[in-house]
């Protein structure tokens, strides 16, 4: 189980990479597996991730190695905690970034932004990888797939990786295409 879940998240981080969703040494991912978790370390390249890039580590408790995996394992630990989520992706796209700067939500205007997502809720920039910005993910995340962090980037989480990533991208598309709309991009 925990090899297909890696073998998953490898092919995540190199879309989010290829996609430009996250640069050479941002962004995280992790899968649930029952009481355990498995996450990428710190410092991780998304676009090109081996097997020694990835901690296993009890869901509820701390270990040893806890202090190898991301930064954010504490938000991935509370969303996991708090909802029936399998999976957990986390992104810098700038596009959204770029909208939470001035906007409470994101609400895409395509077709597609629009059905798959509807409105994105963007919280505060609270400290990455604290208590409180877990705990704000993972209230959102309880009633929605998506949230933005103002300022940082985007949390997203599904049953399977690949669709946490979707959603990500379809999110950072809509924010191109409203960007381009108000003119703020020249081309999509």
């Amino acid at each position: 189980m925990e090899e297909i879940a890696v073998r998953k998240l490898k092919q995540v981080g190199k879309l989010l990479y290829t996609e430009g969703l996250v640069d050479a040494r941002a962004g995280n991912l992790s899968a649930r597996l029952k009481d355990k978790i498995v996450i990428t370390r710190r410092g991780s390249h998304l676009g090109n991730l081996q097997d020694w890039d990835f901690i296993s580590l009890p869901l509820q408790e701390e270990h040893p190695l806890s202090d190898r995996a991301s930064s954010e394992l504490v938000v991935h630990r509370e969303i996991y905690l708090q909802t029936d989520y399998l999976s957990v992706v986390h992104a810098h796209p700038v596009g959204a970034t770029l909208l939470s700067f001035e906007r409470d939500y994101i609400e895409p205007i395509d077709s597609e932004g629009k059905g798959l997502l509807g409105r994105v809720q963007i919280i505060p920039a609270y400290p990455s990888g604290s208590l409180e910005l877990a705990r704000a993910v993972a209230s959102v995340l309880r009633s929605s797939r998506l949230v933005v962090v103002r300022s940082h980037g985007v949390f997203s989480a599904d049953l399977d990786p690949f669709y946490a990533y979707a959603h990500i991208s379809v999110l950072e598309r809509s924010c191109k295409i409203l960007l381009y709309e108000r003119g703020k991009i020249q081309r999509l």
